[in-house]
């Protein structure tokens, strides 16, 4: 077990809370405390003690690492940056408790874009930020995460009034671990929520890694038909370099398992709200045609209730 306590943290060193105690959560805690002061929020009081007293254990390349942090239940005062790091259906008990704090930064981590309808009439004096984290994670246990997959965590100002703090706070990331500001949240999380719903919907339905979506031709065949759909809801700039990303990340994670397939099989709740069914609210109000989303959708939440 190598120790890893929060070696570099110097006199520029901020305080963050991370709320939400899963995979995502606990690996952004794990590599911002190597610069900064770290508190991951979360729902149980089992967690908050499991990570105040072990602090938060990281598996990567076989190898353990532990990393210095501290969790509590409940969001309070005193933060420079908040990340939201729940899923988009648990955004509805956390932006109530946001309320009760004054403004500070808070970055939104999710995937899909469904919480883009959550946040945009959301009257609050916080500065907003949208973010998307490419990295693959796996949690352990309450306090420890796999880190599975190398990515990076790119974000963009949603409505803010200092996003220069956010660059300062992310600079100088661990190399594990980079940070990217980007200008056009839109197409940033348009290029996210492109991939996800081609990928994780159809590997959850038919319970197969990501990779045999291109191996077969006939599961191939299915995502470019609900590519196409996709595409022209979210109007992408270049259809066919999104169409190739897709399949680049098919190939780059073709041993796992999406998160949605894991949830189904973990019997949890997925984000097919927050993926799927942005998409098809967004077809129904502009009245664009869709057959292959509104079927995945339905069949998802089916295996949802089951």
């Amino acid at each position: 077990m190598i120790i890893w306590k929060n070696a570099d943290i110097g006199c520029d060193s901020v305080k963050i809370g991370i709320i939400g105690g899963g995979a995502v959560g606990l690996l952004c805690a794990c590599y911002l405390s190597s610069r900064h002061q770290v508190t991951v929020i979360t729902r149980r009081t089992e967690q908050a003690d499991a990570i105040n007293t072990c602090g938060i254990w990281l598996v990567k390349d076989g190898k353990e690492f532990t990393a210095s942090c501290r969790a509590q239940t409940g969001i309070t005062f005193g933060y420079d940056l908040l990340i939201a790091a729940v899923k988009q259906h648990q955004l509805s008990v956390v932006l109530p408790d946001l309320e009760t704090i004054k403004g500070t930064n808070v970055l939104f981590l999710q995937n899909g874009m469904e919480h883009i309808n959550d946040i945009k009439e959301w009257r609050t004096d916080h500065s907003l930020y949208v973010g998307t984290v490419e990295h693959g994670a796996k949690r352990i246990s309450d306090h420890a995460v796999e880190h599975t997959g190398a990515g990076a965590v790119r974000w963009s100002v949603f409505r803010a009034s200092r996003p220069e703090t956010l660059k300062s706070i992310f600079s100088g990331m661990h190399r594990d671990f980079p940070v990217y500001d980007e200008n056009d949240w839109y197409r940033l999380l348009t290029g996210k929520l492109i991939i996800n719903v081609c990928i994780n919907p159809l590997t959850a339905l038919l319970r197969v890694q990501n990779g045999e979506l291109l191996t077969n031709t006939a599961y191939k065949k299915y995502m470019r038909n609900v590519f196409e759909e996709a595409e022209a809801i979210l109007g992408l700039v270049d259809k066919e370099e999104a169409w190739n990303r897709v399949c680049e990340v098919c190939g780059l994670t073709e041993k796992n398992h999406s998160s949605m397939l894991v949830d189904i099989m973990a019997g949890r709740r997925t984000e097919a709200d927050a993926i799927i069914g942005y998409l098809v609210k967004e077809a129904e109000n502009r009245g664009l045609p869709t057959v292959h989303l509104p079927f995945l959708h339905r069949s998802i939440k089916a295996l949802e209730r089951n």
